[in-house]
């Protein structure tokens, strides 16, 4: 298989927390931008571009390559990669884009980007599926 790269998005409650308190703000820019009429004041404007590129940094520097069975969660601006072995994995299940697993007993869910779960996919259509409960 050839080996791809996508970006993954933690499905822990301390990302789904910071996620809602990022949306919060944001809309809280666009109440407050509506609020003077939409006039081409600066403050709000930089306000809601500073606001998109903090989520759109936030989802692009979580980064995973797989190749086979292989994935490599990695971070932007730090060198480690964390290597998750589908081989060596029990109880490792994907549903859509949501690959899930226990990890040193504790339960960790990951949304994956839709070439990494279709790369997976094939993962599990091509070889044995016995690993994956």
């Amino acid at each position: 298989m050839i080996p791809k790269r996508g970006y993954f998005q933690p499905l822990d409650i301390t990302g789904q927390i910071g996620w809602l308190w990022w949306f919060i703000l944001f809309m809280a820019g666009i109440i407050l931008w509506s609020e003077t009429t939409f006039k081409l004041e600066m403050v709000p404007i930089v306000y809601l571009l500073f606001m998109l590129i903090l989520g759109i940094i936030t989802i692009l520097r979580r980064r995973v390559y797989v190749a086979g069975a292989q994935l490599f969660l990695g971070r932007v601006f730090v060198s480690d990669y964390e290597k998750i072995s589908l081989t060596t994995m029990v109880n490792w299940q994907l549903n859509g884009h949501v690959l899930s697993f226990t990890r040193a007993g504790r339960s960790r869910k990951y949304w994956l980007s839709q070439n990494i779960a279709n790369q997976i996919k094939e993962y599990m259509a091509t070889y044995d599926k016995k690993d994956n409960n």
